[in-house]
Protein backbone atom coordinates (compact mmCIF):
# COMPACT_ATOMS: atom_id res chain seq x y z
CA UNK A 1 0.00 0.00 0.00
CA UNK A 2 1.29 3.45 -0.93
CA UNK A 3 -0.10 6.94 -1.30
CA UNK A 4 -1.11 5.79 -4.79
CA UNK A 5 -3.78 3.78 -2.95
CA UNK A 6 -6.71 5.96 -1.81
CA UNK A 7 -7.59 5.86 1.86
CA UNK A 8 -10.60 3.77 2.82
CA UNK A 9 -12.46 5.19 5.82
CA UNK A 10 -14.90 3.05 7.78
CA UNK A 11 -17.20 4.26 10.53
CA UNK A 12 -18.19 2.16 13.54
CA UNK A 13 -20.97 4.35 14.94
CA UNK A 14 -22.19 2.50 18.03
CA UNK A 15 -20.50 -0.81 18.91
CA UNK A 16 -21.84 -3.48 21.22
CA UNK A 17 -21.72 -1.69 24.55
CA UNK A 18 -22.28 2.06 24.40
CA UNK A 19 -25.66 3.71 24.81
CA UNK A 20 -26.98 7.25 24.78
CA UNK A 21 -25.72 7.59 28.36
CA UNK A 22 -22.23 7.85 26.85
CA UNK A 23 -23.30 10.22 24.06
CA UNK A 24 -26.79 11.38 22.99
CA UNK A 25 -25.89 10.96 19.32
CA UNK A 26 -24.89 7.31 19.45
CA UNK A 27 -27.26 5.77 16.88
CA UNK A 28 -29.26 2.78 18.09
CA UNK A 29 -32.46 2.50 16.05
CA UNK A 30 -32.54 1.70 12.32
CA UNK A 31 -33.68 5.26 11.61
CA UNK A 32 -30.78 6.72 13.59
CA UNK A 33 -28.32 4.36 11.92
CA UNK A 34 -29.62 5.38 8.50
CA UNK A 35 -29.24 9.07 9.27
CA UNK A 36 -25.72 8.47 10.59
CA UNK A 37 -24.84 6.45 7.50
CA UNK A 38 -25.86 9.30 5.20
CA UNK A 39 -23.89 11.89 7.16
CA UNK A 40 -20.78 9.69 7.31
CA UNK A 41 -20.96 8.87 3.60
CA UNK A 42 -21.05 12.59 2.87
CA UNK A 43 -18.06 13.08 5.21
CA UNK A 44 -15.94 10.51 3.36
CA UNK A 45 -16.76 7.07 4.74
CA UNK A 46 -16.98 4.19 2.29
CA UNK A 47 -18.02 1.49 4.79
CA UNK A 48 -20.27 1.30 7.84
CA UNK A 49 -19.49 -1.29 10.51
CA UNK A 50 -22.93 -2.25 11.78
CA UNK A 51 -24.00 -3.34 15.25
CA UNK A 52 -27.67 -3.77 16.13
CA UNK A 53 -29.41 -3.93 19.50
CA UNK A 54 -32.39 -5.76 20.95
CA UNK A 55 -35.48 -4.14 22.47
CA UNK A 56 -33.50 -3.36 25.63
CA UNK A 57 -30.59 -1.81 23.64
CA UNK A 58 -28.37 -4.83 24.30
CA UNK A 59 -25.98 -6.30 21.73
CA UNK A 60 -27.58 -8.87 19.45
CA UNK A 61 -26.76 -10.83 16.31
CA UNK A 62 -30.45 -11.23 15.49
CA UNK A 63 -30.77 -11.62 11.72
CA UNK A 64 -34.10 -9.81 11.49
CA UNK A 65 -32.70 -6.76 13.28
CA UNK A 66 -29.72 -6.75 10.95
CA UNK A 67 -32.03 -6.92 7.94
CA UNK A 68 -34.24 -4.13 9.30
CA UNK A 69 -31.27 -1.83 9.93
CA UNK A 70 -29.71 -2.63 6.56
CA UNK A 71 -32.98 -1.89 4.76
CA UNK A 72 -33.26 1.47 6.55
CA UNK A 73 -29.70 2.40 5.61
CA UNK A 74 -30.21 1.33 2.00
CA UNK A 75 -33.39 3.40 1.80
CA UNK A 76 -31.44 6.44 2.99
CA UNK A 77 -28.18 6.08 1.00
CA UNK A 78 -28.93 3.56 -1.76
CA UNK A 79 -26.46 0.85 -2.68
CA UNK A 80 -23.36 3.03 -2.58
CA UNK A 81 -22.15 2.56 1.02
CA UNK A 82 -20.64 -0.82 1.98
CA UNK A 83 -22.47 -2.28 5.00
CA UNK A 84 -20.39 -4.63 7.12
CA UNK A 85 -22.11 -6.52 9.92
CA UNK A 86 -20.25 -7.66 13.03
CA UNK A 87 -20.04 -11.16 14.50
CA UNK A 88 -18.73 -9.89 17.85
CA UNK A 89 -19.50 -12.40 20.58
CA UNK A 90 -19.37 -10.03 23.60
CA UNK A 91 -19.30 -13.13 25.80
CA UNK A 92 -22.82 -14.02 24.66
CA UNK A 93 -22.52 -15.96 21.41
CA UNK A 94 -20.72 -19.15 20.46
CA UNK A 95 -19.06 -19.80 17.09
CA UNK A 96 -21.99 -21.76 15.70
CA UNK A 97 -24.37 -18.89 16.54
CA UNK A 98 -22.05 -16.33 14.95
CA UNK A 99 -21.87 -18.38 11.77
CA UNK A 100 -25.62 -18.93 11.67
CA UNK A 101 -26.27 -15.20 12.03
CA UNK A 102 -24.13 -14.43 8.99
CA UNK A 103 -25.73 -17.18 6.93
CA UNK A 104 -29.18 -15.87 7.82
CA UNK A 105 -28.35 -12.24 6.98
CA UNK A 106 -26.10 -12.84 3.94
CA UNK A 107 -24.54 -9.37 4.17
CA UNK A 108 -22.22 -7.75 1.66
CA UNK A 109 -19.40 -7.69 4.22
CA UNK A 110 -18.67 -9.04 7.71
CA UNK A 111 -16.05 -8.60 10.43
CA UNK A 112 -14.60 -11.65 12.20
CA UNK A 113 -12.27 -11.78 15.22
CA UNK A 114 -9.72 -14.55 14.72
CA UNK A 115 -9.38 -15.03 18.49
CA UNK A 116 -13.12 -15.75 18.68
CA UNK A 117 -13.33 -18.10 15.70
CA UNK A 118 -10.01 -19.84 16.35
CA UNK A 119 -9.30 -19.89 20.10
CA UNK A 120 -5.75 -20.93 20.87
CA UNK A 121 -6.43 -23.72 23.39
CA UNK A 122 -4.42 -26.68 22.10
CA UNK A 123 -7.17 -29.26 22.60
CA UNK A 124 -9.72 -27.16 20.69
CA UNK A 125 -7.69 -25.28 18.10
CA UNK A 126 -7.67 -27.78 15.24
CA UNK A 127 -11.42 -28.47 15.51
CA UNK A 128 -12.12 -24.74 15.67
CA UNK A 129 -9.85 -24.12 12.70
CA UNK A 130 -11.71 -26.67 10.60
CA UNK A 131 -15.07 -25.13 11.45
CA UNK A 132 -13.75 -21.61 10.85
CA UNK A 133 -12.05 -22.57 7.58
CA UNK A 134 -15.26 -24.13 6.28
CA UNK A 135 -17.08 -20.90 7.14
CA UNK A 136 -14.42 -18.69 5.56
CA UNK A 137 -14.63 -20.81 2.39
CA UNK A 138 -18.42 -20.39 2.39
CA UNK A 139 -18.02 -16.60 2.61
CA UNK A 140 -15.67 -16.72 -0.38
CA UNK A 141 -18.10 -18.79 -2.43
CA UNK A 142 -21.03 -16.57 -1.51
CA UNK A 143 -19.16 -13.34 -2.33
CA UNK A 144 -19.34 -11.97 1.22
CA UNK A 145 -16.30 -9.81 1.97
CA UNK A 146 -14.64 -10.70 5.31
CA UNK A 147 -12.47 -8.46 7.44
CA UNK A 148 -10.38 -10.37 9.99
CA UNK A 149 -9.83 -8.59 13.32
CA UNK A 150 -6.37 -9.01 14.85
CA UNK A 151 -5.65 -7.72 18.35
CA UNK A 152 -1.98 -8.58 18.78
CA UNK A 153 1.22 -9.75 17.09
CA UNK A 154 0.30 -13.24 18.24
CA UNK A 155 -3.05 -12.96 16.45
CA UNK A 156 -1.28 -11.79 13.30
CA UNK A 157 1.18 -14.69 13.37
CA UNK A 158 -1.68 -17.14 13.85
CA UNK A 159 -3.55 -15.54 10.94
CA UNK A 160 -0.45 -15.64 8.73
CA UNK A 161 -0.03 -19.34 9.51
CA UNK A 162 -3.67 -20.04 8.66
CA UNK A 163 -3.31 -18.07 5.43
CA UNK A 164 -0.16 -19.99 4.49
CA UNK A 165 -1.99 -23.28 5.08
CA UNK A 166 -4.87 -22.25 2.84
CA UNK A 167 -7.42 -21.86 5.63
CA UNK A 168 -7.99 -18.23 4.60
CA UNK A 169 -9.24 -18.24 0.98
CA UNK A 170 -8.09 -15.85 -1.70
CA UNK A 171 -4.71 -14.38 -2.55
CA UNK A 172 -5.09 -11.42 -0.22
CA UNK A 173 -7.19 -10.57 2.83
CA UNK A 174 -8.48 -7.50 4.64
CA UNK A 175 -7.37 -7.26 8.26
CA UNK A 176 -8.24 -4.81 11.04
CA UNK A 177 -5.55 -4.06 13.62
CA UNK A 178 -6.77 -2.88 17.02
CA UNK A 179 -4.84 -0.57 19.34
CA UNK A 180 -6.03 -0.30 22.95
CA UNK A 181 -8.71 -2.22 24.78
CA UNK A 182 -11.80 -1.57 26.87
CA UNK A 183 -9.85 -3.05 29.80
CA UNK A 184 -7.05 -0.49 29.27
CA UNK A 185 -9.37 2.44 29.88
CA UNK A 186 -9.68 2.89 26.12
CA UNK A 187 -6.16 4.20 25.56
CA UNK A 188 -4.05 3.45 22.48
CA UNK A 189 -0.33 3.84 21.88
CA UNK A 190 0.44 4.98 18.32
CA UNK A 191 3.99 3.62 18.68
CA UNK A 192 2.60 0.09 19.02
CA UNK A 193 1.50 0.09 15.37
CA UNK A 194 4.99 -0.34 13.94
CA UNK A 195 5.55 -3.59 15.84
CA UNK A 196 2.29 -4.98 14.47
CA UNK A 197 3.11 -3.95 10.91
CA UNK A 198 6.35 -5.95 11.03
CA UNK A 199 4.16 -9.07 11.23
CA UNK A 200 1.69 -8.16 8.46
CA UNK A 201 1.64 -10.09 5.19
CA UNK A 202 2.35 -7.36 2.58
CA UNK A 203 -0.26 -8.84 0.25
CA UNK A 204 -3.02 -8.07 2.76
CA UNK A 205 -4.65 -4.65 3.05
CA UNK A 206 -4.73 -3.44 6.63
CA UNK A 207 -7.00 -1.12 8.54
CA UNK A 208 -6.59 0.39 11.99
CA UNK A 209 -8.97 1.22 14.81
CA UNK A 210 -7.87 2.71 18.11
CA UNK A 211 -9.42 3.35 21.49
CA UNK A 212 -9.45 6.68 23.28
CA UNK A 213 -8.11 10.18 22.94
CA UNK A 214 -5.04 9.18 20.90
CA UNK A 215 -7.21 7.85 18.06
CA UNK A 216 -6.40 10.83 15.80
CA UNK A 217 -2.64 10.29 16.21
CA UNK A 218 -3.06 6.60 15.44
CA UNK A 219 -5.08 7.38 12.32
CA UNK A 220 -2.42 9.82 11.12
CA UNK A 221 0.11 7.00 11.40
CA UNK A 222 -2.15 4.68 9.40
CA UNK A 223 -2.58 7.31 6.69
CA UNK A 224 1.17 7.89 6.41
CA UNK A 225 2.03 4.18 6.43
CA UNK A 226 -0.43 3.18 3.70
CA UNK A 227 -3.14 1.66 5.85
CA UNK A 228 -6.84 2.42 6.12
CA UNK A 229 -8.85 3.91 8.98
CA UNK A 230 -11.86 2.90 11.05
CA UNK A 231 -13.20 5.55 13.39
CA UNK A 232 -16.46 6.21 15.18
CA UNK A 233 -18.10 6.18 18.57
CA UNK A 234 -17.59 2.43 19.09
CA UNK A 235 -13.97 3.10 20.01
CA UNK A 236 -13.70 6.82 20.71
CA UNK A 237 -15.82 9.95 21.04
CA UNK A 238 -13.03 12.53 21.30
CA UNK A 239 -11.50 14.77 18.66
CA UNK A 240 -7.79 15.52 18.39
CA UNK A 241 -8.04 18.56 20.70
CA UNK A 242 -9.70 16.48 23.43
CA UNK A 243 -13.18 17.88 22.88
CA UNK A 244 -16.15 15.57 22.41
CA UNK A 245 -17.18 14.98 18.82
CA UNK A 246 -20.70 16.13 17.98
CA UNK A 247 -21.43 12.98 16.02
CA UNK A 248 -19.80 10.15 14.08
CA UNK A 249 -19.55 12.23 10.91
CA UNK A 250 -17.24 14.63 12.78
CA UNK A 251 -14.82 11.76 13.42
CA UNK A 252 -14.91 10.76 9.75
CA UNK A 253 -14.38 14.37 8.64
CA UNK A 254 -11.29 14.65 10.86
CA UNK A 255 -9.67 11.64 9.18
CA UNK A 256 -10.59 12.91 5.72
CA UNK A 257 -9.13 16.33 6.53
CA UNK A 258 -5.90 14.81 7.87
CA UNK A 259 -5.59 12.65 4.77
CA UNK A 260 -6.03 15.69 2.55
CA UNK A 261 -3.32 17.56 4.44
CA UNK A 262 -0.99 14.58 4.01
CA UNK A 263 -1.74 14.36 0.30
CA UNK A 264 -3.71 11.12 0.29
CA UNK A 265 -6.98 10.81 -1.64
CA UNK A 266 -10.14 9.39 -0.07
CA UNK A 267 -11.59 6.19 -1.55
CA UNK A 268 -15.14 6.24 -2.77
CA UNK A 269 -17.27 3.18 -1.98
CA UNK A 270 -16.78 2.03 -5.60
CA UNK A 271 -13.00 2.30 -5.23
CA UNK A 272 -13.19 0.51 -1.89
CA UNK A 273 -15.04 -2.41 -3.45
CA UNK A 274 -12.28 -2.62 -6.04
CA UNK A 275 -9.53 -2.49 -3.41
CA UNK A 276 -11.30 -5.21 -1.39
CA UNK A 277 -11.64 -7.42 -4.45
CA UNK A 278 -15.42 -7.23 -4.37
CA UNK A 279 -15.65 -6.19 -8.04
CA UNK A 280 -14.09 -9.46 -9.17
CA UNK A 281 -17.23 -11.38 -8.23
CA UNK A 282 -19.22 -10.29 -11.29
Amino acid sequence: MTFDTPLMIAVAPNGARKTKREHPNIPISPKELASTAAACLDAGACLLHLHVRDAADRHTLDANRYKEATAAIRKEVGDELIIQITTEAVGIYQIAEQIQAVKAVRPEAVSLAIKEFCPKAADERRANEREAADFFAWLYREHISPQYILYSAEDIRQFNDMQARGLIPGEAASVLLVLGRYTENQQSNPDALLALLKEINPLNNWWLCAFGATEALCMQSAIRLGGHCRVGFENNQLLADGSTAADNASSVSLVASNASELGRAIATPAQARELLGMNTWG
